[in-house]
């Protein structure tokens, strides 16, 4: 089994759930009392949010690829990055820490491809709807076309995300929201939707009957799997 290099940033909650996701799927691939090899570093969030907030994604790809040296370092064969919005940034972990990067949007990407759409839609953080390392793999790599909301959508869905799901907070508005939002990618054409952030799990549910969704969190967590298998 290979050594997952786990880079933690923007959260402990959300590395924590990949934490539990790895171990869950690879108990569930190999059986008893099986448990993943993970080497984790955790960079501190706070700082990180303050060069998000600044626009100063050079000291964040400078931040995080000193931690992918340090990954490297420990021995871990592959980066599993735990943020969605920090992947603006991974051509410069990889440079730095001279390893592979499993990237978030590489298995959204092939289940989007295998299950036969041409247009999906993507919701998530300010960062990550308005950054174009999702639409670029998606069409680089299997023609696929992406869209987002609007950009008044794009800050109400950003506010949702960090001034309420962050904190555990549902406001039954802000699920109403959501709802009407994606029915409204929907009409817009989008045969699948992208949720590009672990919070906005919390009130677009899986089993979301009107438009296939697709949980970049999960998923990853599971290719990383695959890939350590």
């Amino acid at each position: 089994m290979k050594l997952i290099g786990l880079l933690g940033a923007v959260g402990w909650k959300t590395t924590a759930d990949y934490y539990r996701m790895i171990n869950e799927y690879t108990r569930r691939q190999l059986g008893g009392e099986h448990t993943a090899r993970i080497l984790l570093h955790s960079v501190d969030s706070h700082m990180l949010h303050q060069h998000q907030c600044n626009n100063d994604w050079p000291e964040i790809g400078a931040i995080l690829g000193e931690a992918g040296r340090s990954l490297k370092n420990g021995g871990a064969d592959f980066i599993v990055l735990t943020s969605n919005a920090m992947h603006q940034v991974a051509d410069h972990i990889t440079c730095n820490s001279k390893l592979d990067l499993l990237h978030i949007a590489e298995p959204a990407a092939a289940m989007v491809h295998n299950d036969g759409h041409r247009l999906v839609a993507l919701i998530g953080t300010r960062d990550t709807m308005e950054g174009d390392f999702y639409q670029e793999w998606l069409e680089k790599h299997y023609g696929i076309a992406m869209i987002t909301p609007e950009a008044d959508e794009r800050e109400r869905v950003h506010q949702i995300i960090i001034d309420e799901l962050a904190d555990g907070v549902i406001h039954a508005s802000s699920r109403r929201y959501v709802s009407e939002l994606i029915g409204k990618l929907h009409r817009r054409g989008a045969q699948g939707l992208i949720l590009a952030c672990s919070e906005i799990t919390a009130i677009v549910p899986p089993d979301y009957d009107l438009i296939p969704v697709y949980d970049t969190t999960r998923l990853h967590a599971r290719a990383a799997v695959q890939r350590a298998l």
